[in-house]
């Protein structure tokens, strides 16, 4: 069960639940949800914590989850629903009009209710019980991929699962309360449900939720979360890998001690070697578990090689999922591990067969379907081929659906070719291997970027030279691909990144339906969305579609925001809050509100000039403390003692402002350090620029507006900037940081424009701030900072020109910086 502490359950983003409100909220869900015991509820939606709390709320109230894939489609879910006639759906307002219609295709009426309603209201004392009254309940109904065809529901019980949680921590402690897990994959996969959301919170250690699969939030939610334990699917790892492996050698001196790591085979070492790679995952983790498909050797100790402990696991949905996995330190070759104690395995005309606890209930109302892979003495019949060695090793060979069986009699694995194929050239974005005939033929999607302005034919003259001749130069003859074909769309897939093989053929005969990611997209084309396209494209120099969301697609940052919701006041007369535009589906649906909301119409530009000299003199501003100038001193002794700091170029800062202060963000330690090095007197006259997540709390929105920070919050953006505006016209100082957010790797990232638009506009000058050390004195990954010794130099002011865009001056500002930052 659950336990009630004052420990982090859950981290997303800046915000932290503890397991008391967890299970307050688990509780709240719960009222929401059928109370009849067995009775099954769907949930259908992305990743996120109220799909937690809507998950265990069902639990809480002896019902059955139903996790459906957030990608189905309309008739995915009809599927569902008529297979297994739920009793509710939780779902989110993105997916609300899929599951309408699904309800519809399906003719049924089924409570639906919204997650995103419940997961920040208030909540009372009320903390559920999450627990099971029989080991042997259906806990699951989890439908299989459809690789091979229809999806089948798989029900699992408490038992099954638990045996899981018994294997990975009480057997073999790979999970404790004091290692938080990554949530990234999917939470429809049984992988990601049981190994991510119920054996970390039934121990106590707490997940962190990934908002997205893109590189720079998994590098965030890992360095955020402090992850320990990572789990993922070999493409994942094989893209992580890659992109490590590619940069290692590049350079002959990091090839040089790779190849020495490979000999020595020492984690310690290994660790200390490429600190760097680790740091850059956040600096925490202590296992990475592959699982869901076979993981290519190279992979494997190629990671390992880099002191990463990888383990891998082998199961399948219908054993909840574990069959086997490796034990830390015991990495063999080809080998996915060794039973738990609680499972046996056997060879049975070379199939993999498992029994044991942990072996699935059948399939949902299809008792022929269950005894076809369940024989009557409890031997789940994997499909899967493979041996056991002495020690008790499980090896897998190859899938008994997947292998390719010659005229000839010679068995061919498409996996292993495929994985070679891929690694030949960067052109090659994807590749399958399939069977026409008595012949072998490679299907290669190339990289788009790469192919774009290339004719199909040109392509596969390029790949036939730089694949297909290197490749079937190095295997024997019954392995050579004999020809190939150019696919540029994208190779059917299960969300766990599983070919679906079956599928293969229609591609090479032209009869594969158009992928989701290559569908013709239709255009609106009622004037207020050609408006709003034409306003974003200009702004964020892109392509738009139609269904680009804000955030995700878009990475429209909180000026962008403030910008577009300028433009549509003083185009359209409607208004939508910066707040509230992550909360739309897409671009589209933002111009379907303006269309049922505008007053008018008429196309402006956003004038800040005009926006800034607009009278706000009755705005509330923060004040400073007679403390402050003590503070300085004390802290700025420390940093001389403890960080050997160095002050230059102080005689750059104007005697009187107003000015704005533009320093890069190295670490936590920067703020403090502007602070105590700038002269007493500017100091004084400082107003600091934070974000509303650094300073939640009473406590620290009160230390806020007695230190002269002005908080940028999210539901008032306009407003902050107009704080920040006054601040300077009453010939004040400002300090902010041109980055938003500290540097991951010491470099600098792009400069936001808050400052340039306030710069131009008020006729205000810029120093630039160069701060070196910091990122070391204090990375990401410490918690507390080293004696590493900091440089802070103070740059000549940049006069404001008002013939250069915003962009242009934020980028002379970066310039001047990174030329220091570099010296």
């Amino acid at each position: 069960m659950i336990k009630d502490s004052n420990k982090i359950a859950i981290i997303i983003g800046e915000r932290k639940i503890y397991y008391s409100e967890m299970l307050q909220r688990i509780t709240l869900y719960s009222h929401f949800t059928p109370k009849q015991p067995k009775e099954r509820t769907l949930i259908f939606a992305e990743n996120r914590e109220g799909w937690i709390y809507a998950f265990y709320a069902i639990w809480a109230n002896k019902g059955i989850a139903v996790p459906v894939d957030a990608s189905s489609t309309v008739s995915d879910v009809a599927y569902i629903i008529n297979d297994c006639h739920p009793a509710c759906i939780w779902t989110t307002g993105q997916k609300l009009d899929i599951v309408k219609a699904a309800l519809q295709e399906a003719g049924q009426t089924v409570d639906i209710r919204l997650i995103e309603d419940y997961e920040r209201v208030e909540v009372n004392e009320e903390k559920a019980q999450v627990n099971y009254e029989d080991e042997n309940d259906t806990a699951l109904i989890i439908y299989t991929s459809g690789t091979t065809g229809s999806p089948k529901g798989v029900m699992l019980s408490f038992l099954n699962i638990m045996t899981n949680k018994r294997a990975v921590y009480d057997e073999v402690p790979i999970f404790n309360d004091d290692r938080r897990t990554l949530i990234l994959l999917p939470l429809h996969h049984v992988l990601p449900l049981v190994g991510t959301v119920v054996i970390p919170f039934y121990i106590g250690g707490g997940v962190a939720i990934c908002p997205t699969m893109s590189g720079p939030d998994i590098i965030d939610t890992l360095e955020r979360g402090k992850i320990s334990i990572m789990v993922g699917v070999p493409r994942l790892w094989q893209t992580l890998y890659g992109g490590i492996k590619k940069k290692i050698d590049a350079n002959a001196l990091t090839r040089g001690l790779f190849n020495l790591c490979a000999t020595l085979k020492s984690k310690s070492f290994s660790r200390f070697i490429f600190k760097a790679v680790h740091q850059k995952l956040g600096g925490h983790i202590e296992f990475m578990v592959s699982g869901g498909a076979a993981l290519d050797k190279e992979i494997l100790f190629g990671l390992q090689t880099l002191g990463f402990e990888m383990l891998e696991g082998y199961g399948m949905t219908e054993a909840a999922p574990m069959i086997a996995f490796t034990r830390p330190g015991d990495q063999v070759p080809n080998c996915v591990g060794i039973p738990s104690k609680e499972m046996q395995c056997k060879i049975e005309n070379g199939e993999v067969c498992a029994k044991g606890p942990n072996i699935m209930q059948g399939y949902y109302n299809r008792p022929e379907e269950t005894a076809a892979v369940i024989d009557k003495d409890g031997w789940l019949h994997t499909g899967d081929l493979g041996y056991i060695d002495e020690k008790g090793r499980v090896y897998i060979t190859g899938r008994s659906k997947e292998i390719i069986v010659l005229s000839n009699g010679k068995n061919v694995q498409p996996n292993e070719i495929e994985y070679k194929l891929e690694k030949y050239t960067d052109h090659v974005k994807e590749a399958a291997v399939v069977q026409d005939g008595d012949m072998l033929r490679a299907i290669i999607v190339p990289q788009t970027e790469w192919a774009k302005d290339l004719s199909d034919e040109q392509v596969e003259e390029t790949l036939k030279r730089e694949v297909l001749e290197p490749y079937n130069l190095t295997v024997t003859n019954y392995k050579k691909l004999m020809s190939l074909y150019v696919y540029r769309g994208e190779l059917p897939r299960t969300r766990l990144e599983k070919l679906k093989r079956y599928m293969l053929k229609d591609i090479i005969k032209g009869e594969a339906p158009v992928s989701k990611k290559e569908e013709k997209i239709i255009e609106p084309t009622f004037e207020e969305y050609q408006i709003l396209k034409k306003y974003i494209e200009e702004e964020k120099k892109i392509h738009l579609r139609p269904s680009d969301h804000i955030e995700t697609d878009l990475a429209f940052d909180s000026l962008d925001m403030v910008s577009l919701e300028g433009f549509i006041q003083q185009t359209f007369g409607t208004h939508i809050n910066t707040a509230d535009m992550p909360g739309y589906k897409n671009i589209q649906a933002i111009a379907e509100f303006i269309a049922n909301s505008k007053t008018r119409m008429e196309v402006q530009e956003e004038d800040w000039h005009q926006f800034l000299h607009t009278d706000s003199s009755q705005l509330e501003l923060p004040h400073g403390n007679r403390y402050m100038t003590l503070g300085n001193t004390i802290i700025r002794g420390f940093y001389k003692i403890y960080n050997s700091i160095i002050i230059k170029g102080k005689e750059n800062i104007p005697a009187n402002g107003p000015m704005i202060i533009a320093p890069n963000h190295q670490s936590f330690l920067d703020g403090p350090l502007v602070s105590c090095t700038l002269p007493t007197e500017v100091m004084k006259n400082c107003y600091y620029y934070a974000t509303e997540e650094h300073m939640q709390g009473a406590l620290r929105k009160a230390y806020a507006r007695n230190n002269n920070i002005i908080l940028m919050e999210r539901n008032n953006l306009r407003g902050s900037i107009q704080k920040l505006g006054e601040v300077l016209k009453q010939g004040k100082n400002v300090v902010i940081f041109p980055e938003g957010r500290r540097t991951f790797s010491g470099e600098l990232s792009e400069f936001k424009k808050t400052f340039a638009i306030l710069s131009r506009e008020l006729q205000v000058p810029v120093v630039p701030v160069c701060i070196k050390g910091a990122f070391e004195a204090l990375p990401r990954s410490k918690r507390f900072p080293t004696t590493h010794q900091i440089e802070i130099e103070y740059l000549p002011p940049i006069l404001p020109d008002s013939t250069l865009s915003y962009e242009q001056i934020a980028n002379q500002v970066k310039e001047a910086i990174n030329e220091r930052l570099h010296a």
